[in-house]
């Protein structure tokens, strides 16, 4: 099986879980067999061509002229168009031995469209979240609107959609209104192996923490929907009980002013570090280092971050909602709180502080918990079911002119 996969990020160019998810499967694909291209974008020291780990990568540079990132919409459509121009020849090389395409997430949606059409080859999307879960249920005017529609659309294209978790198969279900039979769950991996592995973790402590120092971590993307600013409030009501506390956030994003003209607000710039990007190697030093790991999300389809820290052996206290809730369950595998609430955030960091036992517990229970269910083989093998079944299925239809998606009535406004 031959199949083309479009991303926006990949190694060694990695802006949140996306590219690390992507990475983990096409390298897995390619270990049973299925022949994988990438089409990615460019990153600084990173070949314009490779073939790693039995993968094909492909990566492109941007048309100028150069338009900000942050301008999502233009950004996306001129990265789509360097897609199409590294993706035609690849097709072309292969014609009629291009199985199937996978798309993830809507910043590829145009050119994997386009590919579909003018090759009439079967459209695999997954969907690891949506505008409409960024915005906690409302979908603003103007860009949100369109990135929605441009969601919607890819799900409509598609032969198959892949989500992370039961909670965003039901999202997915309902916002676009797609049949129940069209959307497969597949979670997302770990890497047992690097997780697992024994590593020094004094130097991280002395860098970082004070001798006999607690120490809570984060890590993910710095936006506002993973909810880095209820912890930061919480703060200073752990730090009543426990003043030697230390906060350390790894990540990048474009909150991260944000957060650090709150951290100086409150006072908190000795007590709360922000660290940037922390490679998988030192990450999983910050994991065993941690007294807590804390996924306090608004919004989470699924939670890799929880799974990381289960299998590192820190504790966790995550937000209960959405994919998190199906991974942890609370007082036996971690702790659960409202999300954005900071006062029952901190009522769960005090218990574990304050209970070596308990602390000790919930990390026992959570390694037995996840066992061997998030192999990146086995999510591989089903991934490859997944192809199949879209293969079986397809059957072209020219592309569908005035056609209008559906917004929900609650997420309607402005």
């Amino acid at each position: 099986m031959n199949a083309l996969i479009l991303s926006w990020e990949y190694p060694p160019r990695i802006i949140g879980g996306l590219g690390t998810h992507v990475h983990q499967l096409a390298v897995n694909l390619a270990r049973i067999g299925v022949n994988v291209h990438v089409v990615t974008k460019d990153a600084p020291d990173a070949p314009d061509y490779e073939r790693a780990d039995d993968v094909h990568i492909h990566r492109v540079p941007l048309y100028p002229p150069e338009i900000p990132q942050d301008e999502w919409v233009p950004w996306t459509l001129q990265f789509n168009m360097a897609l199409m121009e590294r993706a035609v020849p690849i097709i072309n090389d292969r014609i009629g031995k291009v199985h199937v395409l996978h798309a993830h997430d809507w910043l590829v949606a145009h050119a994997a469209i386009a590919l579909k059409h003018a090759y009439r080859i079967p459209l695999v999307a997954t969907i690891h979240a949506t505008e409409y879960g960024r915005h906690q249920g409302h979908i603003p005017p103007g860009m949100s609107k369109i990135i929605h529609q441009i969601e919607w659309w890819l799900t409509f294209e598609s032969v198959r959609t892949i989500t992370c978790s039961n909670y965003m198969k039901e999202e997915v279900t309902r916002i676009f209104e797609l049949p129940e039979d069209k959307v497969t769950v597949i979670p997302n991996g770990i890497e047992y192996e690097l997780f697992r592995c024994d590593t020094d973790t004094e130097r991280i402590r002395r860098q970082f923490v004070e001798p006999d120092s607690r120490m809570i971590f984060f890590v993910g993307r710095l936006v506002y929907e993973k909810g880095v600013q209820t912890v930061i409030e919480a703060m200073p009501m752990v730090l009543k009980e426990f003043p030697d506390l230390r906060f350390l956030v790894a990540g990048t994003g474009p909150h991260a002013r944000a957060l650090q003209v709150m951290i100086e607000e409150l006072g908190l710039g000795e007590k709360i570090k922000l660290l940037g990007f922390v490679d998988s190697t030192k990450l999983v030093k910050f994991y065993k280092c941690a007294d807590i790991t804390v996924v306090p999300s608004i919004y989470e389809p699924f939670g890799m971050v929880v799974l990381e820290a289960m299998v590192a052996g820190s504790p966790v206290i995550v937000a209960d909602t959405g994919g998190l809730k199906e991974i942890v369950v609370h007082e036996e595998t971690g702790l659960c709180f409202k999300p954005g609430n900071p006062e029952s955030l901190a009522q769960a960091m005090i218990r574990v502080l304050s209970d070596d036992e308990l602390a000790r517990r919930l990390t026992a229970d959570a390694q037995r918990f996840i066992g061997e269910k998030y192999n990146w083989g086995r999510i591989a093998r089903h991934t490859m079911e997944v192809y199949q079944r879209s293969i079986r299925e397809y059957e072209y239809r020219p592309r569908a002119l005035h056609v209008c998606p559906p917004i929900p009535e609650s997420a309607q406004g402005g």
